[in-house]
């Protein structure tokens, strides 16, 4: 019998043999030293931090005017918006704080971080601005969180907000009107995928579809298509279609059928190709109504099949529409809209 120690030295000598008989490289890598690591990472957090920055101000910008001319479609699904993202530079990860700090400086107050480019604050506020009071309330607790509740309470029915701020060390107070805009919060997901969904509530943008599609009129067509999925109550109207088909479901294997769930997945995906397609079309419409070019974003399927050559044939499964028919419906669309 074997004992445990025994084994753990048997192990040890086994691998002290086998690392001397290891081809070695051929080049020694220079020493790095803790200082020299610790300044390297600054470097990239800072880059890091930057490019996060500029993905989220894009994402915004390019989703303002969509949920700005597409409120009326969004019913009671709206709220006020002033067009800015506030932050602290405390209130990053420990990693991050040291980059932040770097960045955009070291401060108790709540900052402007960004300001969209369509949005009210347009002109009115800038970066660095340091928040103090909205509308002669002190932010509570300081907190980022605080502040945006606080902001959100003062829009809450489209009157004017008032903001006493600090920048560059003089004390200024800022008004703004707030516009109101569909209540879909457009989120940028860390994923390399090259994909964009909507829930119901959120519409997520996935970063490596950002940098798939270069052109915002692209990215514009994607997001609209996502918000038309909210707008027309897709993701319940397939909730619904998949709980017939599960009721289905429990009648047959009550009845001594199996069914292992094939009814809720036709349910499902029994209009899921069409609902797809009115996405489509209607993306178009809300594209249009918010000022974008809609000429050539048929081309956009054909760009997406060169991705996933599948597609041209099959669609996505069952529930997506190939991009072949995507395209050329999508060309009539723009034809109609066009004329």
């Amino acid at each position: 019998m074997i004992y445990p120690v025994h084994t753990a030295k048997l192990l040890a000598a086994v691998l002290v043999v086998l690392m001397a008989g290891c081809a070695t490289p051929d080049i020694t890598p220079e020493h790095l030293t803790k200082e020299s690591l610790k300044q390297e990472q600054q470097v990239q957090f800072k880059q890091a931090l930057i490019y996060l920055n500029q993905q989220n101000k894009r994402l915004a910008d390019v989703s303002r005017p969509l949920l700005k001319h597409s409120a009326p479609d969004c019913g009671k699904r709206t709220r006020y918006s002033a067009g800015i993202f506030l932050h602290r530079s405390s209130e990053y990860t420990k990693e991050q704080k040291a980059a932040a700090i770097e960045l955009y400086g070291e401060s108790s107050q709540v900052q402007v971080l960004n300001v969209l480019d369509s949005g009210p604050a347009k002109g009115k506020l800038f970066p660095g601005d340091q928040l103090l009071q909205i509308n002669a309330q002190t932010i509570p607790e300081n907190s980022t969180a605080n502040a945006i509740k606080l902001l959100h309470a003062a829009m809450s029915e489209g009157n004017n907000v008032e903001l006493q701020l600090i920048r560059s060390n003089e004390q200024l107070t800022v008004t703004l009107k707030p516009e109101q805009i569909c209540d879909y919060a457009v989120i940028l997901s860390p994923s390399d995928a090259v994909n964009g969904y909507a829930d119901g509530a959120r519409i997520i943008i996935t970063s490596g579809l950002m940098r798939y599609l270069q052109k915002d009129e692209e990215l514009a067509f994607i997001i609209a298509h996502e918000l038309a999925h909210n707008t027309l109550d897709h993701i319940p109207k397939k909730l619904t279609n998949g709980a017939l088909g599960a009721a289905i479901d429990i009648i047959l294997t009550s009845s001594g059928f199996p069914s292992p769930l094939l009814a809720t997945g036709i349910g499902i995906n029994l209009y899921s190709q069409s609902f797809e397609t009115e996405a489509d079309l209607e993306a178009v419409r809300l594209m249009k109504n918010s000022g974008y070019r809609i000429q050539g974003l048929d081309k956009l399927w054909q760009k997406m099949a060169r991705l996933h050559p599948s597609t041209i044939t099959h669609g996505q499964s069952i529930s997506h529409p190939t991009t072949v028919e995507r395209s050329l419906r999508l060309r009539k669309k723009i034809q109609q809209l066009s004329n």
